[in-house]
């Protein structure tokens, strides 16, 4: 059955690069693992995907739009729909001495922001630094083999897999939830490993508005509980 705007699913991929067939990206350790691209230091979990939130690149998105929970399915996108095309005129070439002048040393392929926006280095060659503002993967045609592992249906899914969202790792089953629907107040207790995460305040704020905008509440109060000898 077709998806519709707002619904939210949980998806495992694969994208890989249709050219060259490398592996580019999953969420699956397993996968990772057999392609050769797991990192320690990643979360690898199921992506949350809500359709007509524009996240993910447009050509995935209509391939969730049209899939069923369960199926495997497998989609080639064309740049157009994913990172777009090359543009020349996203090449430039700087003068070495500007790179000397603010303390960095260009060195090919390394990530370098100018004006705000980020390129990497392509070539270092007398005295002149070329630089490449288009995305990586513009002008690649990408390869996504996915499936919608679950389709959330309930108020306390949705929330609980809005707040992984913004705190990677945290056991979605250890967060505790009431709901006042009189007021239609929310209150969050989140687990204690989390209390002093890295930008937690932050993450609070985004969770919150996520909730103001998908889910039909006015308040959301988060509680952090401390007990003597814990």
């Amino acid at each position: 059955m077709p998806l519709s705007k707002n619904d939210m699913v949980l998806v495992d991929y694969v994208v890989r690069v249709k050219e060259s067939g490398e592996v580019i990206e999953t969420t699956s350790a397993e996968k990772a693992k057999e392609y050769k691209v797991y990192d320690p230091n990643k979360t690898y979990e199921p992506l949350l995907v809500i359709i007509g939130e524009g996240r993910v690149i447009k050509g995935f998105e209509e391939a969730l739009e049209n899939a069923d929970v369960g199926v495997d399915v497998e989609v080639e996108i064309p740049p157009e729909k994913a990172y777009g095309v090359r543009d020349p005129d996203k090449v430039k070439t700087i003068p070495l001495r500007d790179f000397l002048r603010s303390g960095v040393r260009p060195e090919v392929g390394k990530v370098v922001e100018i004006n705000r926006q980020l390129g990497f280095i392509r070539n270092v060659s007398g005295g002149r630094v070329v630089v490449d503002f288009n995305h990586p993967l513009a002008g690649k045609t990408l390869i996504y083999s996915f499936k919608i592992i679950k389709k959330l249906e309930s108020v306390d899914e949705r929330v609980r897999y809005l707040i992984a969202r913004h705190i990677k790792g945290v056991d979605v089953k250890e967060v505790k939830l009431s709901i006042d629907d009189s007021s239609k107040s929310l209150t969050v207790e989140l687990p204690r490993d989390t209390y002093l995460s890295e930008n937690i305040q932050i993450a609070k704020k985004l969770i919150s508005d996520d909730i103001f905008k998908y889910l039909d509440f006015n308040e959301v109060v988060f509680i952090e509980r401390f007990v003597k000898g814990g």
